[in-house]
């Protein structure tokens, strides 16, 4: 191979084009990865919008984060006041619960309130399978679920919060694993 001094003009516009063309191809390679990051970041935003945007879902999240509070239950009722229930802590825990410690079954409205937290549920458990399938990484996600993972799976104080208690147990006992599993890692990191 002849050395570097004794290329001629040709072969040295030859390397110049081949070491340009590398560079070339490493920042299109580059502008190309931060693009995808973009669009994968606004993609997870406009999921996170579409589930947390969503009336029940935020009235499920009214109920984790409030011991007692009216909430929108049914924001498509078009009389006002029947938009609203007044909830508690012990009225949420008791809708939770499994239908083994609820032989007698469970109110319509107590039916309505777990209809609402399978709906927040089965959106975590989305979230989840993107995360198993390398879709988007927990990281990408912790922004928007922190607060609430933290709400749900950090133990609180005995005898307080019984609704959190109950949607730890509801989860494990009604197959939202992955969605339990998904928080329990976002609220440990």
């Amino acid at each position: 191979m002849p050395t570097p001094c004794s290329w001629s003009p040709e072969d040295v516009l030859k390397a110049l084009v081949l070491v340009g063309a590398a560079i070339a191809f490493g920042i299109g390679l580059l502008q190309y990865r931060r693009a995808q990051q973009w669009k994968r970041a606004e993609w997870i935003a406009q999921e996170m919008k579409q589930l947390v945007g969503d009336p029940i879902v935020q009235a499920v999240l009214l109920m984790m984060d409030w011991g007692s509070r009216r909430i929108p239950l049914y924001p498509d009722r078009d009389n006002e006041a029947e938009r609203y229930v007044l909830l508690n802590d012990d009225q949420i825990a008791r809708a939770l619960m499994s239908h083994e410690d609820r032989p007698e079954g469970f109110t319509v409205l107590e039916a309505d309130v777990r209809a609402a937290f399978d709906r927040f549920l089965d959106g975590l458990e989305r979230f989840d399978s993107y995360v198993t399938t390398g879709l988007v990484t927990e990281a990408d996600l912790a922004a928007y679920l922190r607060y609430w993972a933290r709400e749900i799976c950090v133990e609180a104080k005995p005898g307080t919060e019984d609704r959190l208690v109950q949607l730890r147990l509801y989860m494990e006992k009604y197959g939202f694993n992955g969605a339990h599993r998904l928080l329990k890692r976002i609220a440990a990191a």
